[in-house]
């Protein structure tokens, strides 16, 4: 089994927003995460978190996490698309389930989390939970994207694979919408 402290993590920077407000920016600048190209991306194998994914990342993903790859874009722009203009090669695609951000720009926004909260929640899913916690752990407000979200790592830590993670998000919908199902029409962002 893959051990947590060897999974690599980049991110892919865009460059639609500011740096100075960029998680992805401050994870590399810290030697976190490393950064990486397009062309780079073709020679790796991993996966890659694109909010328009089918598959859920899951448990069961831990043995192909080699590496992990965040996409650092401006989620206006991101919005806009509707889907990752990027040729992935040997990675997976995986999305993240319904979590809520608690970066200072998309406090309190279902999706919206920012590269390094998307690093964390998949490091945590992967059963990582130390790791994620050292990614969030270089921002101040990083411990509260954990307490926010304990009912939802709580669900979705049961889950094994990417349908019962499904079900799980499911549920977590129903329970914070008052009954309501997901739109799956939507997909699901980060």
């Amino acid at each position: 089994m893959k051990k947590c402290s060897e999974i690599r993590l980049y991110v892919m920077r865009f460059s639609e927003d500011s740096p100075s407000a960029s998680t992805g920016v401050k994870l590399y600048r810290l030697g976190v995460a490393e950064r990486i190209g397009e062309r780079r991306l073709h020679n790796l194998k991993g996966i890659i978190l694109d909010p328009y994914a089918e598959t859920l990342i899951s448990k069961k993903d831990l043995s192909e996490a080699k590496t992990l790859v965040v996409i650092d874009r401006s989620w206006n722009v991101l919005e806009k698309e509707k889907r990752m203009r990027l040729k992935a090669g040997k990675m997976l695609r995986r999305r993240l389930p319904l979590l809520i951000a608690s970066n200072p720009i998309n406090y309190t926004k279902a999706f919206k989390l920012s590269s390094a909260e998307a690093l964390a929640a998949a490091l945590a899913i992967l059963g990582c939970q130390d790791r994620a916690k050292e990614v969030m752990s270089k921002f101040k407000w990083g411990d509260n994207f954990f307490s926010l979200n304990a009912k939802l790592f709580e669900l979705y830590n049961k889950a094994n694979d990417a349908q019962e993670l499904l079900n799980a998000e499911k549920e977590a919908v129903r329970l914070l919408t008052g009954g309501e199902s997901i739109d799956e029409s939507r997909g699901s962002s980060w």
